[in-house]
């Protein structure tokens, strides 16, 4: 039952973020040339296949594709604007969310939207492939 209720969440919420086009993902936060934290489940690959493993944006900006062990959130581009605060709002309750699920993803731009505590995350503009959208409890 738990399961059918989820798929029909994603079937939901794949208007809303339609298949075929662009959508983000967050691959971590680079602070003073480090990752802090890196996320385990996405792993950075150029446009040879090779994977990415300096951390200067330079470096991260020739991703061409990443790779998701786990699915990953699924969410609006910021680029390279100031992330809204929340500061001060309630927790928000559980719900499902659209996420990614895991495989090979194209890269199709790396952002940098910067965070007032200092560094940056690593925004993937991404292509959401066909049948590629599930739903996770956030």
């Amino acid at each position: 039952m738990k399961t059918y209720l989820l798929f029909l969440l994603a079937a939901a919420a794949a208007p809303a973020f339609a298949q075929g086009q662009s959508q983000c993902i967050i691959a971590g936060r680079v602070s003073e040339g480090r990752w802090a934290p890196h996320f385990e489940t996405v792993h950075l690959r150029d446009a040879n296949g090779r994977g990415i493993t300096s951390v200067t944006p330079q470096a991260l900006a020739t991703a061409r594709s990443a790779e998701l062990s786990q699915p990953a959130l699924l969410s609006a581009c910021d680029g390279d604007q100031r992330l809204l605060s929340a500061d001060g709002e309630p927790a928000g309750v559980k719900s499902a969310v659209p996420a990614l699920s895991p495989g090979v993803v194209e890269v199709e731009a790396v952002n940098f939207p910067k965070l007032r505590t200092g560094g940056a995350l690593v925004e993937l503009r991404v292509r959401v492939p066909e049948g590629r959208v599930v739903a996770v409890m956030r």
